[in-house]
């Protein structure tokens, strides 16, 4: 372990304008100085090496998801009473799963892939000849909350209402660890109009994702039949919402982003569009959309690193994981032709993310048609604004020109 004195040197604050601006010097301290933190302010553990994240991802046992997923949730230290699988342990989390994969996974709704390159198409159209727009603002941010909840079912004027309580959801004022009173009342307002939406399914089915939810069926351990309840197909669509309108528009702004800083990439994709799917790999390992997880220790944990007490708050620092040189050669350099899986970057274990490929799609057809129509653009990153949000980075606005 280090000496503690140099990890007493290190200062990690997630609600800081430095994380949100650019963490990386900060993750390269932790994973060098103090590999397993402990914050003095916030009283939670951070972990911020690749072999330390990839453990605790796949010990589910002593790394409990049921306490909430980000630090305002971990730090009350109680189990959370809400119907979802990404804040529930095994056995539950296993059979609601098995549950939902029935109607959501890329083999259930392979059909409607088609749904995806259309509308980002359809967004891209509206954009007209246009030589100067905001990448996020008028196209990044629009499409996939529009795909996602087409898919679930959410009638179109509706949509984009989606994104917005999301965003209120998620944001956080600097300094300060809570969600905002317009975050609560978004997060309440979100909760119950997909709840009344489960509600109108139940009446009025049609083809779509959360009708699907409603008609799928499990034997549980007992040997009866098990239906998903409204509260939980509710809570599966907040979820799903959710990650579905922030990690593709974050990916790509964090994508154009990356092109602009090195060019030489950007010709690689412009020499051959099959190159789309390893720069998206490596736009995930290089910026995640996602930063951590929060996870809360059932009982003492010890690490190479040192040890991390039972009943703490702890953070898998999933974008300090994968620029980790213990793991990845010149980790610090993009290079779309590294070959890497991206794993971390939707989780891992039994918590790895269930629409992770239609991310991979999405971002994989607005690549090609940003590729396709834009060859030559270029981005203002000192005209860009960064997000403040619970352990998502990216941006809010990024100018973006075509000529």
């Amino acid at each position: 372990m280090e000496p503690a004195a140099h990890a007493e040197a290190v200062e990690f604050d997630p609600f800081s304008d430095d994380f949100f601006d650019d963490p990386y010097e900060t993750y390269r301290a932790l994973r060098d100085h103090a590999p397993i933190y402990h914050s003095e302010k916030y009283d939670f553990y951070a972990l911020s090496r690749h072999a330390d994240v990839l453990a605790a991802h796949l010990d589910s046992g002593r790394f409990s998801s049921a306490y909430g997923l980000t630090v305002d949730m971990l730090l009350q230290k109680t189990r959370v009473n809400v119907n979802m699988m990404i804040m529930m342990d095994q056995p539950e989390h296993t059979q609601l799963r098995r549950m939902i994969n029935q109607a959501f996974s890329r083999r259930t709704v392979e059909g409607l892939e088609p749904l995806v390159v259309g509308t980002v198409k359809s967004f891209l159209d509206a954009l007209g000849q246009r030589s100067e727009f905001d990448l996020v603002a008028d196209f990044a941010a629009l499409f996939p909350v529009e795909v996602i909840s087409a898919m679930l079912g959410v009638p179109e004027p509706d949509r984009q209402q989606i994104r917005h309580w999301v965003d209120a959801m998620l944001y956080r004022e600097a300094g300060n660890a809570q969600i905002t009173s317009e975050g609560m009342v978004a997060s309440l307002e979100l909760a119950t109009y997909l709840l009344d939406l489960v509600k109108q399914k139940r009446r009025r089915p049609d083809d779509r994702i959360i009708s699907r939810l409603i008609e799928v069926s499990a034997i549980d351990t007992e040997g009866a039949e098990r239906r998903l309840s409204d509260d939980d197909v509710a809570g599966f669509s907040v979820l799903i919402a959710g990650a579905g309108s922030e990690t593709v528009t974050k990916l790509i702004g964090n994508g154009a982003a990356l092109f602009e800083k090195c060019p030489a990439q950007w010709e690689l994709v412009l020499d051959d569009a099959g190159a789309i799917p390893g720069a998206v790999e490596e736009i995930l390992r290089f910026n995640p959309p996602s930063q951590y997880q929060g996870r809360f220790t059932t009982e003492d944990v010890h690490l190479e690193s040192g040890t991390i007490p039972a009943g703490s708050p702890t953070l898998l620092l999933t974008g300090a994981a994968t620029r980790d040189p213990r793991a990845f050669a010149h980790a610090d350099e993009f290079d779309i032709t590294r070959g890497a899986h991206a794993a971390l970057a939707f989780g891992h274990g039994i918590h790895t993310c269930l629409g992770a490929w239609l991310a991979r799609l999405e971002s994989r057809v607005a690549f090609e048609e940003i590729r396709r129509r834009w060859p030559d653009f270029h981005v203002d990153l000192d005209r860009g604004v960064r997000v403040n949000m619970a352990n998502v980075a990216g941006y809010s606005s990024l100018p973006f020109s075509t000529q």
